[in-house]
């Protein structure tokens, strides 16, 4: 309960500080810098070196990638009797197909599963972060190509994959993780990763606007029904008819039950898509995605 009370209690403080003007427009990204470059880096070099590596963890790693692709599907079928330009198709593909599985779901998974699950929730978002740079960069540049060549198209997803500094501790980690095993590291990377929720969820508050909610409120709906509907009953459905129950498929799906993902949206405006609609969507579904999550809990404890 603590746990979900902190939770609470950062997104509220961070959005207040913006309503008031007691931080500037951009300072969340100071905030991002520390988590992307301290704190979830820790998080990976902590957790990774203790998992027990099955291949239970494939199940894990294909829902991040069948949540974009069946996105990228419903949306372009949908769009057969909305008529969206494609510009808005596109970002909504990629801004609903999406999860916010480090940010959002790690709080989540420390609240309702134990700290001891967050190395589930490290090999989703990595997954979920290697979604995001290669096909969602596919995706967004094949709507608006600002690459002169295919080369410096694979050379843009590369570079965006290895100066990830959550990566590349990922990386570090499976190739020298016996090293990290040890009472005075653990200590040392614990401290930095308790870190991250607080402060996570402090950048996200700051980052909450729903300036176009009533002009959009049919787009959002429908994207926010995929994302954090549609998408993690397809989820459990698949975890059932394989027959996968336990803790460890629970945090799997529960994962993909999360709101967009924040990372998405600069995606979205590199490509010159919709940006005011994914930032609304992203906020909106952050409100929602944390007011249902203990429904999604329940559902899935119970048939997982």
């Amino acid at each position: 309960m603590s746990n979900f009370l902190i939770i609470v209690f950062c997104l509220i403080i961070g959005y207040l500080f913006r309503f008031f003007n007691l931080a500037g427009k951009n300072d969340y990204k100071i905030v991002n810098t520390w988590v992307i470059y301290i704190g979830l880096p820790s998080i990976a070099l902590l957790y990774i070196p203790r998992i027990d590596w099955s291949l239970a963890y494939l199940f894990t790693a294909f829902l991040p990638f069948l949540v974009f692709g069946l996105s990228y599907l419903f949306f372009n079928i949908l769009n057969r009797w909305l008529d969206y330009s494609k510009r808005t198709v596109t970002t909504l593909a990629i801004v609903s197909g999406l999860s916010n599985t480090s940010f959002v779901g790690f709080p989540l998974i420390i609240s309702y599963f134990g700290e001891e699950q967050l190395k589930v929730g490290i090999v989703s978002d990595q997954v979920t972060f290697f979604t995001l740079s290669t096909l969602g960069v596919l995706l967004a540049a094949g709507s608006k190509s600002i690459f002169p060549s295919q080369k410096e198209k694979m050379s843009f997803i590369l570079k965006r994959l290895f100066t990830f500094p959550p990566f590349l501790a990922c990386l570090f980690a499976l190739l020298f993780g016996r090293f990290f095993v040890n009472d005075d590291i653990s200590s040392f990377f614990q401290a930095l990763a308790a870190t991250v929720s607080p402060l996570a969820l402090f950048s996200i508050g700051m980052q909450l606007q729903f300036r176009n909610l009533k002009k959009e409120i049919n787009t959002i709906g429908l994207s926010l029904f995929y994302k954090l509907i549609l998408a993690p009953l397809i989820a459990v459905l698949l975890a059932l008819l394989l027959g996968l129950k336990g803790i460890f498929y629970q945090v799997s799906v529960f994962e993909m039950a999360m709101p967009c993902l924040v990372a998405s949206s600069m995606i979205i405006e590199k490509f010159g898509l919709n940006v005011k609609l994914s930032n609304t969507i992203i906020g909106l579904s952050i409100v929602v995605g944390l007011a249902i999550s203990f429904l999604w809990y329940c559902v899935i404890i119970t048939l997982l």
